[in-house]
């Protein structure tokens, strides 16, 4: 009799065991069925919003998704821009002179920094006759005639280059004089109001010229500083270079 007990007893937890099993497999897949049920939902309500909307609205969309996209690649483009258009602004002129016809031994280098409402400039030259000489920025940075003459009339600051007023009472693109010791070379500074390394009075690319004779300040706007001893054309500097200045080196060595 207790056999027959204890065998009921196990049929009757098994019996059980595999209705808890069935149960909860149900379950699962109730779940499964609402969450399945709720994705077609959703998808479903997207299709009918894409379906109700005009093409218009359609094409608004889409366009919005394209303008944010746009937007974005044009920011970087912008900044990378930015940053070329800083890597290329001129920080310093430079001016390297070498000697005209006859005048072999001449040069000089001559750098232009931003200051105040003007220019910073420094000079160092060699190779010249002891004395004063004066020195000037000329119109066109073209030293390709044999005595200077291609670099044209003085450089105006203030108006014409070409057609200064009559009445004008100073030398144009005036540098001051060169002091020149006996040993031909000279070391001088000096500032220029109003001239820019931008602009409409930009100073980049003009010529420089080197003179045989000191200034004449009664005689504006030329100065009758006599014949043209050394050329040079006003570039743009390398800002981490000081031109060599000390040498007036232009060797084109690297």
């Amino acid at each position: 009799m207790n056999n027959v007990l204890s065998i009921s007893a196990a049929m009757f937890i098994a019996l059980s065991l595999v209705a808890c099993g069935s149960d909860a497999q149900d379950s699962d897949k109730a779940q499964d069925k609402a969450q399945n049920s709720e994705a077609g939902a959703a998808a479903d309500k997207a299709q009918s919003k894409m379906a109700n909307e005009s093409p218009a609205q359609q094409g608004q969309s889409s366009d919005s998704q394209a303008s944010t996209s746009m937007n974005d690649d044009s920011s970087a483009s912008g900044d990378e821009k930015a940053m070329a258009m800083d890597e290329d602004k001129p920080e310093a002129a430079i001016a390297v002179l070498h000697g005209t016809q006859g005048n072999d031994d001449a040069m000089a280098t001559i750098r232009f920094t931003a200051e105040g409402d003007g220019l910073a400039y420094t000079t160092t030259a060699s190779g010249l006759a002891p004395g004063k000489h004066g020195y000037h920025i000329h119109l066109y940075g073209d030293c390709s005639a044999a005595d200077g003459t291609s670099a044209g009339t003085h450089f105006n600051l203030e108006g014409s280059s070409l057609n200064p007023p009559a009445d004008i009472d100073h030398i144009t693109g005036d540098l001051g004089d060169l002091d020149v010791g006996e040993d031909g070379t000279a070391n001088t500074k000096g500032m220029i109001a109003g001239a820019s390394l931008t602009g409409p009075k930009a100073v980049i690319g003009r010529g420089i010229i080197i003179h045989a004779k000191a200034n004449d300040p009664s005689q504006p706007p030329i100065g009758a500083a006599g014949s043209r001893q050394a050329c040079g054309v006003i570039g743009i500097a390398n800002p981490e270079s000081d031109g060599d200045a000390a040498s007036g080196r232009s060797d084109g060595s690297m």
